[in-house]
C-alpha cells in the first residue's frame, strides 16, 4: 500500500513533536541541563513547521514557503545553539533572531521566491551550515569523553551531507530532494531519512546528558569536596589497578606523602573553619607547584599523597621542595591574626626496588616520620634498603596513623 504525502507529513510531524516533548520532559527533571531546553525547541518548531506543507496550495503560498521554511531553518539554528550551551559556551541569540529575518528577506525577492530550485538550495545550505556548526561544537568538547558524542557528531554530519546532496541534485530529482515536481516515493524516502536522523539525534542528545551526569557523579565519588583533589577512594582504585599489573614499567615513578605540621594546633587556636581554609590553601599551592601529569590525593585529615609518573628522584625532590617552600610562605588571614603551617614530605621511588604503590606508600610514610623527627618542614627520601623491606599496611589504618604528629 502506498502512503500519500499527507499521511507521511502527519506521521513525521507527530514524531518530531514527540521527540521535542521528550527533551522538554527530561529538562523539567533536570533544570540545570539547560541545553535540553534549547534542544527541545528544534524538534517542536520543526514538527510544527511541517504543518504548512499539508495545505493544498503550499507550493505557491508565501505562508508555507516563507514562514514555514523560516521556522525549519531557525529550528536547526537552535540545535546549534543548544550544542554551544551543552559545551558551556554562550549561545548566539542574535543569530537566532536574524536567521528567519534573512530567509523572509530572500523570499521577498520575486525571482528567488518564484524559483523552486533557488529555494531548495537556499534552505539546504542554511540547514547544512547549522548542522555542521552543531557537529563542530560537539567536536570541540571532545576532551570530555562521552560515549554518545561521536555518534551524535556522525548523525549531524550525515544530515549535513544529505542537505548538500540536495544542492548537488536540485535539478535532477523530484521534490523534496530536488526541484522537479513532487513525487510521493521521493517524499517518503526524504521523510524517512529526516525521521531517522531526527530520531537518532534526539535519543543521542538525551544520552549525552545522562552520560555527563553519570560522569559527574563518578567525579563526586572520587573527589574531596573540600579541596577538589582526588580522595582516598581514588587512590585505592589506583592501587588496585597497579596491583593487577603487579609491577610498574621501566619509567621511574615517585610517590610523595605529605603531612601538615601541627595542624591540630591550628584547629584548636582558630577553629575548624580556619583549619579547612588552610587545607584548601595547601591544595591550591600544591596544584600550582605540581606538574600537569602529577596525581594529587587528599588521603584524609591533613594527609596528602602525590603520584609523580615518569619522574626521577631529583625531579621528585624538586616538586616536593617547591610545595614545601610555597606552603611555608603561605598563610590564611583570620580575625585573630594569620594562620600558617608547614608540611613534612616523604619521598619514595620505584627505581630503588621496582615495587608497587602499596610498598611505595609505606616507605614514603616512614620517610614522613623521619621528617617529623628531624624537626618538620622538610623533605626526606625513603632509604632504598627500607623501601625494599617495606610492608604495606592495611588500608583502614592509613588515616589514623599520625594523629599526634
Amino acid at each position: 500500500m502506498r502512503l500519500d504525502s499527507f499521511t507521511l507529513l502527519v506521521a513525521f510531524c507527530a514524531a518530531m513533536i514527540f521527540l521535542g516533548f521528550a527533551l522538554l520532559y527530561f529538562w523539567n527533571l533536570d533544570r540545570a541541563s539547560k541545553w535540553l531546553l534549547w534542544w527541545s525547541m528544534p524538534f517542536l518548531i520543526g514538527g510544527a513547521a511541517v504543518i504548512p506543507y499539508m495545505r493544498p496550495d503550499w507550493a505557491s503560498d508565501f505562508y508555507s514557503i516563507g514562514f514555514g521554511n523560516a521556522a525549519r531553518i531557525t529550528a536547526l539554528c537552535l540545535l546549534w545553539q543548544g550544542a554551544r550551551v551543552f559545551e558551556r559556551r554562550k549561545p548566539f541569540v542574535l543569530v537566532v533572531l536574524l536567521t528567519p529575518v534573512v530567509w523572509i528577506g530572500l523570499c521577498l525577492i520575486p525571482p528567488f521566491f518564484a524559483s523552486m530550485a533557488a529555494r531548495v538550495v537556499g534552505v539546504s545550505l542554511f540547514n547544512a551550515a547549522f548542522c555542521a556548526l552543531a557537529a563542530y561544537e560537539l567536536w570541540r568538547g571532545r576532551a570530555e569523553a562521552l560515549a554518545s558524542r561521536k555518534p551524535a557528531i556522525v548523525v549531524l554530519l550525515t544530515f549535513t551531507a544529505l542537505m548538500l546532496l540536495r544542492v548537488a541534485t536540485v535539478n535532477l530529482l523530484p521534490f523534496p530532494m530536488g526541484a522537479l515536481p513532487l513525487d510521493p516515493v521521493w517524499m517518503g524516502i526524504f521523510n524517512l531519512a529526516v525521521f531517522v536522523h531526527a530520531s537518532f539525534l534526539g535519543f543521542l542528545l538525551i544520552a549525552l546528558t545522562k552520560e555527563r551526569r553519570e560522569a559527574e557523579q563518578r567525579g563526586f565519588a572520587i573527589l574531596d569536596p573540600l579541596t577538589g583533589l582526588m580522595n582516598r577512594r581514588a587512590f585505592m582504585s589506583q592501587v588496585e589497578r597497579s596491583g593487577r599489573r603487579r609491577k610498574f614499567g621501566r619509567e621511574p615513578l615517585a610517590l610523595l606523602v605529605l603531612d601538615l605540621d601541627h595542624f591540630k594546633s591550628i584547629n584548636d587556636r582558630f577553629g575548624h573553619d580556619v583549619g579547612d581554609r588552610v587545607l584548601v590553601a595547601f591544595a591550591t599551592v600544591a596544584e600550582a607547584c605540581a606538574r600537569p601529569a602529577d596525581q594529587l590525593y587528599r588521603m584524609g585529615g591533613e594527609e596528602f599523597c602525590f603520584i609523580l609518573p615518569d619522574t626521577t628522584l631529583l625531579d621528585a625532590i624538586a616538586v616536593a621542595e617547591r610545595v614545601r617552600k610555597a606552603f611555608a610562605d603561605n598563610s590564611v588571614q583570620t580575625g585573630r591574626g594569620r594562620a600558617s603551617a608547614t608540611v613534612s614530605i616523604g619521598v619514595a621511588m620505584t627505581d630503588h626496588a621496582g615495587c608497587d604503590l602499596e610498598l611505595l606508600l609505606a616507605a614514603a610514610d616512614a620517610a614522613v616520620y623521619e621528617a617529623k623527627a628531624r624537626g618538620r618542614n622538610r623533605v626526606v627520601v625513603a632509604d632504598p634498603i627500607a623501601l625494599r623491606q617495606a610492608t604495606p599496611y592495611p588500608d583502614s589504618d592509613f588515616v589514623q596513623r599520625r594523629k599526634s604528629a
